[in-house]
């Protein structure tokens, strides 16, 4: 590599000589580094504080449980976040923030990337204009953070039901005039879907009770979205649990990226992504993956994501040709890479690219014997295995150690790990 370039792929027997560096990983898998296309980096500090809970009651925790918290714990349980990132082999993330602190936490480590500013306004309490005010504010913070990194700003209207019509149009011009991507979770619940299709179900009545009004719009979520102006070539559109196969062929020729989820859609209770329907409506490939939070997912580990992935397709359908070791793959890197935009610069090692790539080891008692690399890492291996994440060249976790010096982080995520373990739900 040169100049945090791929020059060259080939045999490593062949790569000896008196001019060449080269290290011996021993008996590793060399692949792109992973692209994890959904995380909330700043949540990994509540990591098994909110177990057990359903969907919509688990949202409602999270937010109280937001509020013991200060912004040297957000930035601490960031940069932890994006540590465990580096070290189970991701080079790439699209990280959704509301606190802002993943900028920060991301770029410490040094992953690359996209971050998604949150922006909730439901309730009419600020007027859309102050809404966009603020997030600007944000926005032009966050672009302090992430100056001298490979991350970028984008903005991400959370959701359906937390973000009212006319502030989603709004946010759909703010970014379309920016060129900012866009994230946002949608068709992730039955009740969602509830709530959008007949104005009923949980959300519904939590909205009543709280004062908020709500015009049901009689419309699925990818249609509201567009309706607004969401659904666009800059779009992940995220969880997917609920959506037809209209929808999906809506979104993709709409030039919209979908990332799964699957285990915490499994671990909400939210269900099983008909991934077969997403697929068929994305003939580029522009299908991720992506872990979620630590909060609902309890990991960060892309391997054992993608494993889920593939015994959850087979299982829920009944069909061994649901999804196999290398399709997973594929949406674990490239599939990622297209669905960020990033395809050019990463996603495949070749002449050309970026050098972000992981080194797996596959000598380890439960991966062996490997007769087939993709089977080993997609059925046995976990982020464990990870020996090198190299990102532009430059290793960000090599030898069980990051890059960065982490240790007052580790002792502020301590710190904020007390404030949450006493803090009431």
């Amino acid at each position: 590599m040169e100049d945090g370039c791929i020059v060259d792929v080939r045999p490593w027997r062949s790569a000896s000589g008196p001019a060449t560096d080269v290290v011996d990983l021993g008996r590793c898998a060399l692949l792109p580094a992973f692209v994890n296309a959904h995380t909330h980096l700043e949540y990994n500090v509540f990591r098994g504080r909110l177990e057990d809970i359903e969907f919509f009651p688990w949202i409602g925790a999270l937010m109280a449980l937001k509020a013991s918290l200060t912004e040297p714990d957000w930035l601490a349980s960031a940069t932890m976040g994006a540590a465990e990132a580096a070290a189970g082999g991701t080079g790439t993330i699209a990280d959704c923030t509301d606190a802002g602190a993943a900028a920060a936490g991301a770029a410490t480590i040094g992953l690359r990337g996209v971050i998604h500013q949150e922006v909730f306004g439901i309730d009419g309490k600020q007027t859309v204009q102050e809404t966009v005010a603020a997030l600007d504010a944000k926005l032009a913070r966050m672009a302090v953070a992430l100056q001298g990194s490979l991350l970028t700003p984008a903005v991400s209207p959370h959701a359906p039901y937390t973000v009212r019509p006319e502030l989603m149009s709004a946010l759909a011009r703010y970014a379309g005039d920016r060129g900012l991507r866009l994230c946002i979770h949608a068709s992730e619940s039955q009740a969602e879907g509830e709530l959008m299709l007949r104005g009923s179900g949980v959300i519904a009545r939590r909205l009543a009770e709280r004062g908020i009004g709500w015009e049901t719009p009689g419309a699925t979520t990818v249609a509201h979205l567009a309706r607004h102006g969401l659904v666009t070539n800059r779009t992940l559109l995220v969880h997917g649990v609920q959506v037809s196969r209209t929808d999906a062929r809506a979104a993709s020729q709409a030039g919209a990226s979908w990332v799964h989820c699957p285990k915490s859609n499994a671990k909400l209770g939210n269900g099983v992504a008909p991934l077969w329907a997403l697929r068929a409506a994305c003939p580029t490939g522009n299908l991720g993956l992506g872990t979620d939070s630590a909060a609902s997912n309890n990991g960060l580990d892309m391997l054992e994501e993608m494993r889920f992935a593939v015994l959850m397709q087979r299982a829920s359908r009944r069909r061994i040709d649901a999804m196999d070791a290398l399709q997973a793959l594929e949406m674990a890197t490239l599939g990622g890479a297209r669905a960020l935009g990033m395809a050019d610069q990463i996603g495949t090692l070749e002449r050309g690219k970026r050098a972000d790539l992981t080194a797996i080891r596959l000598d380890r008692l439960h991966t062996a014997p490997c007769y087939d690399p993709a089977s080993a890492l997609v059925y046995a291996a976990s982020a464990r295995d990870v020996a090198l994440t190299m990102v532009d060249g430059r290793p960000i976790w090599w030898r069980g150690r990051h890059a960065a010096n982490l240790a007052a982080q580790r002792r502020q995520f301590r710190t904020a790990a007390r404030k949450v373990s006493g803090a009431p739900r």
